[in-house]
């Protein structure tokens, strides 16, 4: 980290030139958890999901809604990913390649009284949604 400015710091975060990754930052901590690194072009969009994971859309070349759980960027032991390196992601836990290009992502959790851990996700491109997932 490195002081910028009025005693805030700036997180120095290495990404791939592609364009096509997300960094996981832990703010409170000023700490890089992971790196999700599986979209072949610019990642587009982003959406947090109600069960703590995170849906990415890639740019026009990628085409591919990427879904991530959590478990892939929470804290591991120091040893497992070895030393201070930051863990690098490249498999999503589902890749949705229906959706294609997309401009924007929504999660949609279910409304039952009971309240389950099921979402859909919409995807949206020009005046068009499909709901995925």
């Amino acid at each position: 980290m490195e002081p910028h400015g009025s005693g805030a710091s700036l997180l120095r975060v290495p990404l791939p030139a592609h364009g096509g990754a997300v960094a996981i930052l832990d703010v409170a901590r000023s700490a890089v958890l992971a790196t999700l690194d599986a979209h072949t072009d610019v990642v587009r969009c982003m959406c947090a999901l109600p069960d703590g994971g995170l849906a990415t859309g890639g740019g026009p070349q990628d085409r591919s809604v990427r879904v991530w759980a959590r478990s892939q960027w929470e804290d591991q032991p120091r040893e497992e990913r070895g030393g201070d390196a930051v863990p690098v992601r490249r498999e999503a836990t589902q890749t949705l390649s229906a959706p294609g290009y997309v401009f924007a992502l929504a999660a949609l959790p279910d409304a039952n009284p009971g309240g389950s851990k099921l979402f859909a996700l919409a995807c949206a491109r020009y005046n068009t949604v499909r709901i995925c997932l």
